[in-house]
């Protein structure tokens, strides 16, 4: 049976998808960083804990690259770099507000918080060069 006399429905369908830019990718890395750690230094080993809010930018930025990837043409209700930039910036700012913290309250006195802490900040810092990245090849 060749191509031409398969009915439409039998046809392979060919799913539109866009690939990820570098500094999309480092935003990618830094959220799935973010969220890796919370599912294991937090709800694993119930050892270090960082704020929510981080976690919740991180889950936000994941699905926007998902819709970017896997839609296309999705529309946005403001520009896509906004939304990008705005993501991995806030993320770039807690990520210091949670360092500053842990170190003003003595909380990495352990080798789990330790390990946890500095996941977390190489997972905000990559989000936060991203976001400059991506500002920079945007403009």
């Amino acid at each position: 049976m060749t191509n031409e006399s398969r009915s439409p429905e039998d046809q392979p369908r060919h799913v539109e998808s866009t690939k990820l830019g570098n500094a999309e990718t480092l935003i990618g890395i830094g959220a799935a960083i973010l969220v890796a750690d919370w599912l294991f230094f937090d709800i694993i080993l119930d050892g270090y804990y960082f704020f929510t809010g981080t976690l919740l930018v991180a889950a936000y930025a994941l699905f926007t690259l998902w819709v970017r990837t896997n839609r296309p043409s999705a529309s946005w209700p403001v520009s896509y770099s906004w939304i990008v930039k705005v993501l991995g910036y806030t993320a770039g700012a807690l990520g210091l507000l949670e360092l500053i913290g842990d170190l003003r309250y003595g909380v990495l006195d352990t080798f789990e918080y330790i390990a946890g802490g500095v996941i977390v900040y190489a997972g905000a810092l990559l989000m936060f060069l991203g976001a400059r990245q991506f500002g920079h090849a945007a403009d």
